[in-house]
């Protein structure tokens, strides 16, 4: 026994040990995800700082675009007015430019022009720095003309930016697009601190609206804004936000050009490297960026934290070696009083299963928990605790149609101390609702509160349903008596006899005066003997619709596939012009009703076609515990305010004299569908041409055929 004291205080020791363990690894590893979090954290901080102070550019050679554009008279001074106040705080532009697009035609001019402006000697020239000419002959030039600030930027006065191919491609750009273009890099050799500069080109155009295809863009093309950005200022500005130190590597990928930084050997993109691209104006940089020194990782609070785990860990096991000493004195006394419980639970076990009735007790009412007994789990299907036993599990049994009527007699005992005894219906294993007979007794507290409540159920199953085949019996019963009776009084032998005298009557003096009949005369007889067949037909539909529903119950294995076929060729279906698409299966259905159902809608869907040609479609689906049919055309239609008019008898939906019929194909059909616990609708399809009959039938349930 103290061996196993000591064999649960050693197992916890090393459950501590290994816990000290993984928790070692495990801050070390979460300071290591914290350090690197802080650096994509700095680096995406660095990366949108530059992103802004492009944006930033882009918003500045906006705002001389617009300033150049709807300035009227646009002179050296109001330029440089406008940029002094465009350039306040902005440290990394080296200089703002008006460039004007100038025809070769109007070369001499325009130099002249720019001297009058205060440009002395003013020539449009080209080459490199310290070795500028005379611009060669071009069919336009685009010379800098405008330019703030001029202090460090006096060489760039007249010079031609189209005179280099680079230059030129992005100002065609700029202008076939009517978007901003930034160049590749040059280099500032007039700046005390030698960095990359890339030009931003922005193209202005004749009149207020921006032309939208390329040729009116090069027809109207006045010349560009531009703004000259610093590189390496526009870095360092934005290195001033990050407290980080870190290396920035800027490379232009249209060429791979180093625009800020030291090249380096390509790196991988990890915790210690970070690489983004950001495109502007047409051109994408990739920036690179890593910590300047070697992110150096702790681990003195691991260590610690491993320490302070091993630590409890030795002070739970001498926790655990106390509480298993207390634990056998305790189990000793446990083990008694168990034996004397057992004994005491036998007795009334043997006593609840030598009963025909299933015991349950709701020991506390303010709680869920109830006891069932063994017997109460068998009369259910289940074996002993196969479920759980609350109120929450008997109430969900328990039939939905049943619950109401439960709880309002559960609350009537409680409030009032009537008898509890109903009669309801819960749900066996198999999924089926039994009849059982409840009954319950419950004491109450000093106060008048219900404390606990004992009750038992017996199975009524047999008697009850016997009871509700009698009920339903005797329903059908009186039921088809009244539509007996119904029948009796309008299609009895004094409604049909007359009919038959007239006909003969009519057909006798046709044949009496057949050779002295005129056109005229001849077409009332033919209307007397129509309007005769109709009253024999509507008889007829009349005596249909009284059987209906009437005939036994015969649930069969149909092949509807086949049945339909049957009924296209009894009804000539295919003769009259009409075509029958249906894919179906075959069920378990009562075949004489199905059959009756489907020959009326097929041939009133054929009756009242408005065409001599059309298509019929049928389709199924089975959905929950229905068989649920479907017969389309593509026909007239049937106008959703008579939906409902259309099942009543004797109705049409035009004059007999237009289309025959007696007006009681779909009342004989809601007739039997309902008779049998379906439902029939019309449902109205806006996408689809023609009507759509719906109507469903119970799944494997006999119905009354």
């Amino acid at each position: 026994m103290y061996k196993k004291f000591y064999l649960t205080s050693s197992v916890a020791l090393v459950l501590g040990s290994i816990v000290a363990l993984s928790l070692f690894l495990f801050v070390s590893n979460s300071l290591k995800i914290e350090q690197r979090d802080l650096f994509h954290q700095q680096a995406n901080s660095y990366f949108k700082n530059v992103e802004d102070g492009l944006q930033a550019s882009r918003d500045l050679v906006i705002s001389l675009k617009s300033f150049i554009q709807n300035t009227g008279n646009l002179n050296r001074q109001s330029f440089e007015n406008f940029s002094a106040a465009l350039l306040k705080e902005r440290n990394n532009i080296q200089a703002l430019q008006w460039i004007p697009r100038v025809g070769h035609d109007r070369r001499e001019n325009f130099e002249l022009q720019a001297r009058h402006q205060g440009f002395s000697n003013y020539q449009i020239v080209q080459g490199k720095q310290g070795a500028m000419s005379v611009s060669a002959f071009r069919p336009e030039y685009y010379p800098v003309y405008y330019l703030y600030p001029m202090r460090t930027n006096e060489l760039s006065i007249g010079y031609n930016l189209g005179s280099q191919v680079a230059s030129l491609s992005a100002l065609q750009s700029a202008r076939d697009t009517g978007q901003p273009v930034m160049t590749a890099g040059v280099q500032l050799a007039a700046q005390q601190r030698h960095q990359t500069a890339v030009m931003i080109y922005y193209p202005v155009y004749l009149g207020n609206s921006e032309p939208t295809a390329v040729a009116e863009r090069r027809r109207k093309l006045l010349g560009f804004a531009t703004i000259v950005l610093r590189v390496g200022d526009l870095i360092e500005q934005a290195r001033a936000g990050v407290a980080t130190a870190l290396d920035l590597q800027v490379v232009d990928l249209a060429d791979q050009q180093l625009l800020y930084g030291v090249q380096t050997a390509a790196a991988t993109q990890d915790e210690q490297h970070f690489q983004t691209t950001l495109t502007f104006a047409q051109r994408s940089w990739q920036l690179s960026l890593q910590p300047q020194n070697a992110v150096q990782h702790s681990y003195l609070i691991p260590g610690l934290t491993a320490i302070g785990a091993v630590i409890i860990s030795l002070l739970v096991s001498l926790h655990f070696y106390q509480l298993n000493r207390a634990h056998h004195t305790i189990s000793l006394e446990v083990a008694r009083q168990t034996k004397a419980l057992k004994l005491s639970e036998q007795r009334f076990a043997l006593a609840v299963q030598g009963a025909s009735v299933g015991i349950w007790d709701w020991s506390d009412i303010n709680k869920s928990q109830l006891y069932w007994s063994g017997q109460l789990y068998r009369l259910l299907g289940y074996a002993d605790k196969e479920i759980e036993s609350s109120i929450e599990q008997f109430i969900d049994m328990l039939h939905p149609d049943d619950r109401t009527r439960s709880e309002k007699l559960l609350a009537l005992h409680f409030n009032q101390n009537t008898p509890y005894q109903i009669e309801y219906r819960i749900r066996h294993k198999s999924g089926e609702y039994l009849w059982f007979l409840g009954s319950g007794q419950a004491c109450w507290d000093e106060r008048g509160s219900a404390q606990r409540m004992v009750g038992s159920i017996q199975k009524i199953d047999e008697r009850k349903k016997a009871e509700i085949d009698i009920q339903t019996y005797a329903a059908d019963l009186q039921r088809s008596n009244e539509d007996l009776e119904q029948f009796a009084y309008v299609a009895s032998h004094d409604l049909k006899a007359p009919l038959r005298a007239i006909g003969n009557l009519a057909l006798w003096i046709e044949e009496g005066i057949s050779e002295h009949l005129d056109d005229e005369t001849a077409s009332y007889m033919q209307l007397l003997k129509g309007r005769i067949t109709r009253l024999e037909d509507m008889l007829a539909g009349l005596l249909q619709y009284s059987k209906a529903g009437n005939s036994a119950v015969q649930i069969e294995f149909l092949d509807m596939n086949l049945m339909v076929e049957n009924i296209v060729d009894l009804l000539a279906v295919r003769q009259q012009g009409f075509t029958v698409k249906f894919d179906l299966p075959s069920i378990d259905v009562q075949p004489a009703l199905l059959n009756q159902v489907m020959h009326n809608l097929i041939s009133n869907a054929i009756k009242h076609h408005h065409l001599r040609a059309g298509e019929i479609i049928i389709s199924y689906r089975a959905q929950a515990n229905e068989h649920v049919f479907t017969v389309s055309d593509n026909g007239p239609g049937i106008d959703p305010a008579m939906s409902d008019k259309v099942f009543q008898m004797f109705q049409t939906l035009k004059p007999r004299d237009e289309v025959e019929g007696s007006g009681m194909g779909l009342a004989v059909v809601k007739k039997l569908i309902e008779r049998n616990g379906g439902r029939v609708w019309i449902e109205a399809t806006a996408q689809q041409q023609g009507c759509c009959i719906k109507f469903t039938l119970p799944i494997a349930v006999a119905a009354v055929a």
